[in-house]
């Protein structure tokens, strides 16, 4: 009888080592949440089975959801520059969408970055792998990032709201509706197979779902007709390239009605 090969222990080590990010279960790794603030920072790289269809899928979420993202925070910016700003409450959720935004740019940065890598080979004797990098772990420790928690009641007033708030507030709306959109395209596609991006599309519905109703709340607050302020299509930041799964984030929304 002829005895076939097996692969090595190291082989089989390396193959465990190569699969644990993508196994290892996190339930918030995409905002990274719980890290220990004392440590020191161990970034660690997730690896995907080689898939051209997966690897496009990331690639054309990542080209969307990006300039979606640089689009609320210059939407905030010009919120909070406006002397005619005035709830409290959404001031400071516009701080937040600053901070925590920007820190996801970053993130899909990384997995735009981990995507242009060449692919990890394993020789396991019978068995040859190709593992793809897909993400990075372990950024918001290294950055020292926490995340900016939603505005309550016990931290920010409502009040008073004015048409300048709910211009913002309308927009926003209409704009996170457009991520939550995609990001629940994304997660039903089934090309789109990275771990990584799930949890942070989990998260973006989430929290921007929440965020939507925070502003629906605010814009109930105004003391005159809401329904009556317009927003301008130019306060609309980032909308563009915002498809995935064949989703138009643009119907159904007028800018000047109320969401």
């Amino acid at each position: 009888m002829t005895r076939l090969p097996h692969p090595s222990r190291a082989a089989l080590a390396a193959l465990l080592l190569a699969a644990a990010p993508i196994l290892a279960p996190s339930a918030r790794a995409a905002i990274e949440d719980g890290y220990d603030p004392a440590a020191a920072p161990v970034p660690s790289t997730w690896y995907a089975p080689v898939d051209p269809a997966a690897r496009q899928a990331d690639q054309a979420y990542v080209a969307g959801m990006r300039p979606h993202h640089a689009g609320a925070l210059s939407m905030s910016r010009d919120y909070l520059a406006d002397a005619g700003a005035g709830s409290p409450m959404l001031r400071a959720l516009a701080c937040g969408i600053i901070r925590n935004q920007e820190f996801e740019i970053g993130l899909l940065d990384e997995v735009a970055r981990n995507l242009d890598r060449p692919p990890l080979q394993l020789d396991l004797g019978l068995v040859q792998l190709q593992l793809q990098p897909v993400a990075t772990e372990g950024m918001a420790q290294m950055q020292r990032f926490l995340r900016s928690p939603m505005p309550g009641p016990l931290t920010a007033a409502v009040g008073p709201v004015t048409t300048r708030d709910v211009q913002f507030a309308k927009a926003m709306i209409v704009h996170h509706q457009a991520a939550v959109e995609m990001a629940r395209g994304y997660l039903a596609d089934p090309q789109a197979r990275n771990g990584f991006l799930g949890l942070m599309n989990t998260d973006i519905v989430t929290d921007q779902t929440q965020e939507i109703a925070l502003m629906r709340r605010i814009i109930a607050a105004y003391p005159g007709d809401a329904t009556a302020v317009a927003v301008p299509p130019g306060m609309v930041h980032g909308m563009e390239g915002m498809q995935h799964g064949g989703a138009d984030p643009h119907a159904g929304h007028r800018h000047g009605a109320a969401p």
